[in-house]
């Protein structure tokens, strides 16, 4: 009997993860120090902070399933690529030149497109690429999550040193980068319905939530990684203000949770494809609402480590079986524009939703020190999740079947 080869390092494979790893080291400086830039370098009030973020995380539902309209009709994989890249660099650059709230935020919703186009993009390649030889996907996307940590501690230490200037820099270099990388990027034919019209693309990529499957999966999904939304905003005030945690060792907390992330990815991506992606999605649907209820009651200390261990089921798994899945579902062709249509029609609304019940909840039970029962509204949501995550579960086929739409 002979023994089967090991499996090689894919050059096109490594290209995938370079352009994951960059998009990724520019979000994890976004996400985080972009209200930094908005406030001290524009002068920024918290309502108008507010007001681009919100606005730009909703610009994701008109804007996603035109974009992937617009993709699915180019006959080159890397259109999509050059386009995202070459706004975002445009639109940093001319962030140089203006002042002003409303010239400031018409670039940074421009620029939301940006970013939120190139996402599926970058995730669809990554998928498609490491399908055969090295990196295998789930370390690849492991790595793009650690890029997602590098840029968000890179750009941090940075603005120390220089100024928050500095954020503006970084992501004005990772656009440029990004450009590279897109051109470095296999030329890939796009099949199916390039020669069709825009509209009738459009109405395709919006069709796809007639799989019912479909729309399981990505409202699914969709509900569970929303349910963040609280601890996202107001998990290290809780901990610091009513546990009486030092800010230094709420640092480590939320660091623990992306690390376990990260080597979830890495390390534990080809252990999981043992099981059927709607077990990931239900695992993670059970991991969030025992997280979020066990947050509720200010655990001591010593058990917020465990919990923030869990985000390897509240995030990881749960994104590891919607990604897989959805390219089960749709294949090769249709996996980015399936993306976008999660994106903008499941993950943007629900993500807005928490958020902005988020607030209210936190204010309303600040005063009395109950903020952390807030946490209850999300463990709501997760049962909502797990529902949805049940359905789906129990209609599942058979392992990495191709399925056919409803």
């Amino acid at each position: 009997m002979t023994e089967s080869s090991p499996a090689k390092l894919s050059a096109n494979g490594v290209r995938a993860t370079l352009l994951s790893c960059l998009f990724f080291a520019g979000f994890g400086a976004l996400i985080p120090h972009l209200p930094t830039w908005l406030d001290a370098a524009q002068g920024f009030t918290g309502v108008q902070i507010s007001l681009v973020l919100t606005v730009g995380g909703l610009s994701r539902i008109v804007v996603g399933p035109l974009t992937a309209a617009w993709a699915a009709g180019q006959r080159d994989k890397r259109a999509p690529l050059f386009l995202f890249a070459f706004l975002l660099t445009a639109g940093f650059a001319s962030l140089w030149f203006v002042q002003g709230f409303w010239p400031v935020f018409a670039i940074i919703l421009a620029m939301d497109v940006g970013f939120w186009g190139l996402l599926p993009a970058v995730e669809a390649a990554l998928i498609r690429l490491t399908k055969t030889g090295l990196p295998p996907y789930g370390f690849a996307r492991g790595l793009a999550s650690a890029a997602f940590i590098v840029g968000s501690s890179s750009v941090g230490a940075l603005v120390t040193d220089f100024g928050p200037w500095a954020i503006w820099a970084w992501l004005l270099g990772v656009s440029i980068a990004l450009i590279g990388a897109a051109f470095v990027m296999p030329r890939e034919p796009v099949l199916g319905n390039e020669e069709g019209d825009f509209l009738g693309r459009l109405k395709e990529g919006v069709g796809l939530l007639k799989n019912r499957r479909f729309a399981l999966l990505i409202f699914a999904a969709g509900i569970l990684q929303a349910t963040h939304g609280y601890f996202y905003g107001f998990g290290v005030l809780i901990w610091t203000k009513d546990q009486a945690i030092s800010q230094t060792v709420a640092g480590n907390l939320w660091s623990v949770g992306v690390a376990v992330e990260v080597m979830f990815l890495m390390f534990l991506g080809g252990w999981s494809s043992k099981f059927a992606s709607e077990t990931l999605i239900l695992v993670g649907a059970i991991a969030c609402i025992i997280r979020w209820t066990a947050m509720a009651f200010l655990p001591p200390e010593i058990l917020l480590w465990p919990l923030q261990v869990l985000h390897a089921g509240t995030f990881a798994a749960v994104f590891l079986g919607a990604m897989r899945l959805v390219n089960q579902m749709m294949g090769d062709e249709q996996t980015a524009t399936a993306q976008m249509i999660y994106m903008a029609l499941a993950s943007a609304p629900a993500q807005a939703f928490t958020t902005f019940v988020s607030g209210y909840l936190y204010d309303a039970l600040v005063a009395d020190g109950d903020a952390a029962l807030g946490y209850l509204a999300m463990t709501a949501v997760s049962v909502v999740g797990l529902v949805l995550a049940i359905m789906l579960w129990v209609t599942r086929a058979r392992p990495n079947a191709r399925l056919a739409p409803a």
